[in-house]
């Protein structure tokens, strides 16, 4: 990943050097209206790719500010279908992912231990009433289907999309794993609940992640197997799981808070059934996916063997394992976890890709490389096999 990265700013650094993200350069340009919009929408795709590895990787972005308006595409392109103009545009996906970046960079999401519990769920209330009410109907989480077989890679666009969505609620939910269960005591009754909620939302997030993940893989078939947009999602989602699932007493019987006071709740139903052993089996189902794409993806070896070697430590904890506090159950888990697959990528694709930064929140800088990138070799990222890609 870090040599994508470096790869990816050299890209922005040639898109802001021929002014494609300047409302005023596309104007007084004198290309074609076709070419400025191939332009634009090239430079929404760096702009989200920026976003999500800049976070994953805890770097600041290249593009530390929301899109400008002038950047975001004009055109509504759709293929040549009946009542094509009520159709979706071609490049919706990419549009509402890029609203997405822009929604959380509003948020102020980090990847921290620190955690607020009354800020996570302001930031979620926010969300259902803000970005989720104003999807499209052929996006929404209950999709209007009526375009799906008219336009074949508008399922594929949807599923990227959620696997997109539900993430960042990982993201979001995603440090009440690192509280500490002796500082949990001393908060008021209830923000122990809501923090109790908070968990079952972060499992039932990640659970809806690696259903996404799944239908997609059947969709495109099993011969994409160095797609990392379906690999890094899948162990991505499965580490809050066995971090959760490292808590001899989750999903406990407490009652839960109510996440949000609006009638959109993408995660309630999930949240209502959630049970430890599906939680268990989702982790397993990850296991065997990353298993398959092992021959071909080292990425995907390094994650399944991270999660297999902890699984059975879920399972069939030791005597000694059951004597540690809670503290211990879920943070060494983690941290064996974590050190595991940054090891794996170390020796084997030169830090391509680690959660160390996701799970511990270090500070990034930008990577040296940024001086001068040159002389990289083939990446592993294939050409067409790209987070957020057309399949």
């Amino acid at each position: 990943m870090n040599s994508f990265w470096a790869f990816l700013s050299r890209g922005v650094r040639v898109a802001q050097r021929i002014g494609i993200h300047l409302e005023a350069a596309t104007e007084s340009s004198n290309t074609d209206q076709f070419e400025k919009e191939m332009g634009r929408r090239t430079f929404c795709s760096l702009y989200v790719l920026d976003s999500v590895l800049s976070f994953r990787m805890d770097h600041i972005p290249l593009f530390p500010n929301r899109l400008q308006a002038g950047s975001m595409p004009r055109m509504h392109l759709v293929p040549e279908v009946e009542n094509s103009a009520d159709a979706p545009d071609v490049f919706a996906e990419r549009i509402l992912q890029v609203q997405l970046v822009d929604f959380w960079k509003q948020q102020s999401l980090t990847t921290g231990p620190e955690y607020d519990v009354l800020a996570a769920q302001e930031r979620y209330d926010r969300f259902c009433a803000e970005f989720l009410l104003a999807m499209p109907p052929a996006f929404s989480l209950e999709p209007d289907t009526q375009w799906d077989s008219r336009l074949p890679k508008l399922r594929l666009q949807r599923q990227i999309l959620q696997i997109a969505i539900f993430d960042s609620l990982c993201y979001n939910f995603r440090p009440a794993l690192l509280q500490d269960p002796t500082q949990i005591g001393l908060l008021p009754g209830y923000k122990q609940v809501l923090l109790a909620s908070h968990k079952k939302a972060l499992a039932s997030a990640a659970l809806k992640v690696l259903e996404r993940v799944s239908i997609l893989h059947n969709m495109i078939g099993e011969s994409h197997t160095r797609y990392p947009g379906i690999i890094i999602p899948t162990f991505e989602a499965a580490v809050p799981l066995l971090c959760l699932c490292a808590d001899a007493e989750f999903p406990g019987e407490t009652i839960d808070a109510s996440l949000t006071t609006g009638t959109l709740h993408p995660l309630s139903t999930t949240m209502a059934n959630l049970t430890r052993n599906e939680c268990v089996q989702a982790i397993k189902g990850a296991v065997e996916r990353l298993q398959v794409f092992a021959e071909l993806s080292k990425m995907a070896e390094a994650g399944a063997r991270a999660l297999a070697s902890l699984i059975a430590r879920i399972e069939f904890p030791s005597t000694q394992a059951r004597q540690q506090s809670n503290t211990m159950g879920a943070i060494d888990p983690t941290m064996e976890l974590v050190n595991a697959w940054k090891e794996e990528q170390m020796e084997s694709l030169n830090g391509v890709f680690t959660v160390s930064d996701i799970l511990r929140g270090p500070h990034g800088t930008f990577p040296a490389a940024w001086g001068g990138v040159e002389g990289f070799g083939g990446s592993l990222w294939d050409k067409g096999s790209l987070p957020f890609s057309g399949i």
